[in-house]
């Protein structure tokens, strides 16, 4: 028994030694660069009050149904209290969203990214997977994502996401390698 417990742990570490140096995410910037309005756009679908969505898998089932909605103006939607609207949607509870658009970054490099949510999300940036948590929880962050920016400019952005019930955010935090971490300002995003 203490062999396999001993191996167990030998694994567990290896695994993470492994993830501590691996390379960043390369992202591929948006190609032709584009000159967006302000914002991203979205899409929701409604799952009613009786059935609630309990993951991602019935969040994207459900995105069947979507319909478009108002711009969101960033990733800044801190938590609500319970019963609030899910981002510019007018419903509070079970609710699936798809967001799209571009994200700008201003200098090349190493960035790090995280997504906070609640529920669930999966994120990408430049053709990568930068957040994801399938079902149910909190507001609070995923995780911490480092990515390599080849270039300055705009980088496509794509997000499912869904609320089941209580409360409801969805933001990011960003910062280039060895730098805090700050809110994502809206103003770097366009649809």
């Amino acid at each position: 028994m203490k062999f396999l417990r001993t191996g167990a742990l030998a694994v567990a570490m290896m695994i993470v030694a492994g993830a501590a140096f691996s390379a960043p995410l390369k992202l591929q910037p948006a190609s032709p660069q584009p000159s967006p309005k302000a914002g991203l756009d979205v899409k929701y679908a409604w799952n009613g009050t009786q059935r609630k969505i309990r993951d991602l898998s019935h969040a994207k089932q459900v995105m069947s149904k979507a319909q478009p909605g108002q711009p969101l103006r960033g990733l800044d939607y801190r938590d609500t209290n319970k019963g609030e609207p899910v981002l510019t949607f007018n419903e509070a509870y079970n609710v699936a969203a798809e967001i799209t658009g571009y994200i700008r970054f201003d200098s090349s490099g190493i960035y790090e990214l995280e997504t906070w949510s609640n529920d669930g999300i999966e994120a990408y940036v430049g053709g990568q997977k930068i957040g994801y948590v399938s079902g149910i929880q909190g507001c609070e962050a995923n995780q911490l994502t480092e990515v390599e920016v080849p270039q300055a400019g705009w980088y496509p952005i794509k997000i499912s996401y869904f609320q089941k019930l209580g409360t409801s955010c969805l933001m990011m935090k960003w910062g280039k390698q060895g730098e805090k971490l700050t809110w994502t300002p809206n103003d770097v995003f366009g649809r």
